[in-house]
């Protein structure tokens, strides 16, 4: 793979992402982000020497540099990172707390005064285990390349300050070199810190470099190693790193090739390194981007345990979300059945007290009492009718309201009653009297001249034989001989009854406006449920995405796709 992969957040996700997650998460995201791209873009490759104490690290450096510049010797010697690269002069400087920097002389013994881990009497040395733990060395006609930078780092297994000295070095690291002892195999130490390195920053960020000790500084004994050991050696690293292959191996005699720069393995790893680590090579670039994977990584893996975290809590307020719809379409269907038996009852009530208000005023006309022909029977209706319609709609809005407040619906109001009241209020009842009625009668519901509902309940003549004769013989049955027998007042009471009976069956016919009224006035109390938002699982899928093909740039696929198994395509 060629070129810089570009790894930034989009000015949208970026915003999305601070709006659904806080500006924190995306702030600390940037920033990290910026990590990456510093190390995906930094003009400096560093390449960190490592291994155990003694593996001859300082010894390979003054080999590589062909100068003898760092402390060696049978006891652990370096104890801080000494960072060596090329300069317009030799120069040694050591960070100070202040932020300045003391110069050093760059000779051998200036050198071990500031990285020597021992002191010449044995014990620890107290400066250079709490100082800065850097020393920073330019050199001229250096043979470190331009554009890199060699670390010399402590060996592990040391105090717990030089480990840690030693593993932040390498992660910083384009190339770790870890430099092995070929008198005994890696330690579980070694072996540990390098998968995990692995782990992190993939097998092009490491190279091994095997420090021969032969009997015998001979040619003879060199080739011999290399027919007979040097195979051994690539099993045994190949299984101490369960089969991961690093970018390069290669065998050194270093105490040998000190002497003799041309044999025993120098070319072999000055070439090495400069395959991985020279401009026009990818081994560099390789390393690099497996470094900034490694840095993307965790953020990768964050954001697809946050995807996974936020489809849970999507699934619960989902399931809260159904529940509460259920629950109130429960109660909504238990409060329209109960409010349309309701209504059903009171139009029911309403056509037998319509009746009875006919029968009431009916019974004005009894035997022996004239017959009024002044609108009384009609006026005198009307207002029965409209009392008992008043305290039926009072009624039905208690009962209603009664069981609205049961299944968490509103209630009835003073203006929502009067509404009830108004819609189910009888028109005027018109009885008409006629002088010596010369025809049977016949009664019906006259529209009124706009054909908008409502109108007058009236009898006229005409009439219609059956009405007439059915109301009479009511009346016969209820009155006297005497009173059926007179025209006017027998008639009369049909022409009432009928208009009551008719007023009663009216009402029936605005059942579905009574309902309409009843279901926008007792709406449900609880809010209808929202769908749960789903923009915060959304801007972490998009982010999850972004940051897979930002991995997938760096070469890191199969690491993409161990972190991505449970997360959005």
């Amino acid at each position: 793979m060629t070129g810089t992969p570009t790894v930034v957040l989009p000015p949208p996700l970026a915003e999305q992402l601070a709006r659904h997650h806080g500006t924190g998460y995306r702030d600390r995201l940037c920033a990290r982000l910026e990590r990456v791209r510093e190390a995906l873009a930094g003009p400096v490759t560093t390449v960190v020497f490592g291994g155990h104490l003694g593996a001859g690290k300082s010894s390979l450096l003054n080999l590589l540099t062909c100068r003898r510049l760092l402390p060696v010797g049978d006891f652990p010697e370096t104890g801080v990172a000494c960072v060596i690269r090329g300069g317009p002069a030799d120069r040694v400087t050591v960070p100070r707390p202040d932020g300045l920097r003391d110069i050093l002389p760059c000779t051998p013994a200036a050198i071990a005064g500031a990285v020597s881990l021992i002191a010449a009497d044995g014990p620890y040395r107290g400066e250079v285990l709490g100082g800065p733990g850097r020393v920073d060395i330019e050199l001229a006609d250096s043979a470190v390349p331009p554009g890199v930078r060699w670390i010399d780092s402590p060996g592990i297994d040391g105090t717990g300050v030089t480990a840690r000295r030693a593993a932040a070095a390498a992660r910083q690291a384009d190339l770790l070199v870890w430099v092995t002892d070929s008198r005994q195999p890696l330690s579980m130490t070694e072996e540990d810190f390098l998968r995990e390195h692995l782990r992190r920053q993939g097998p092009a960020s490491l190279a091994v470099l095997v420090n021969v000790f032969l009997t015998e500084d001979t040619p003879e004994l060199w080739d011999r190693f290399l027919g007979t050991r040097a195979e051994w050696h690539r099993r045994r690293l190949a299984a101490a790193l369960d089969g991961a292959r690093p970018a390069g191996l290669a065998f050194v005699g270093v105490r040998a090739a000190t002497a003799d720069p041309t044999g025993f393995g120098g070319p072999e790893a000055r070439a090495l390194l400069a395959r991985l680590t020279g401009p026009r090579d990818g081994g560099a670039a390789a390393a690099r981007r497996a470094r900034a994977a490694s840095l993307l990584r965790p953020h990768a893996e964050e954001a697809a345990f946050r995807i996974r975290e936020q489809r849970s809590v999507l699934a619960q307020e989902r399931a809260r979300t159904a529940l509460a719809e259920a629950e109130l379409a429960a109660r909504s269907e238990m409060f329209r059945a109960h409010a349309e038996r309701v209504v059903d009852h009171a139009l029911r009530q309403w056509t037998v007290r319509a009746r009875e208000c006919g029968d009431r005023v009916a019974a004005l006309l009894a035997a022996g009492r004239p017959v009024l022909r002044d609108g009384t029977y009609g006026n005198l209706l009307t207002d029965l009718l409209r009392r008992a319609a008043a305290s039926l709609a009072h009624e039905l809005a208690t009962s209603v309201s009664a069981h609205a407040q049961r299944t968490g619906h509103a209630v009835f109001t003073a203006g929502a009653v009067e509404r009830l009241v108004s819609l189910t209020r009888p028109e005027q009842a018109v009885v008409e009297v006629a002088d010596r009625l010369g025809g049977r009668l016949s009664y019906g519901r006259e529209a009124p001249p706009d054909g908008t509902p409502g109108g007058r309940f009236a009898a006229r003549v005409p009439a219609v034989a059956r009405a007439f004769d059915t109301a009479t013989a009511s009346v016969a049955r209820a009155g006297s001989a005497a009173d059926a027998a007179v025209p006017d007042r027998a008639r009369t009471r049909a022409v009432v009854l009928a208009a009551a009976a008719m007023a009663g069956e009216d009402v029936v016919r605005w059942r579905r406006r009574i309902l309409e009224l009843v279901h926008g006035v007792c709406r449900p109390l609880a809010p209808v449920p929202v769908a749960p938002d789903t923009g915060p699982l959304t801007v972490l899928e998009a982010l999850h995405r972004h940051l897979a093909r930002c991995l997938e740039s760096c070469g890191a696929t199969a690491a993409h796709d161990r972190v991505t198994g449970d997360a959005p395509p």
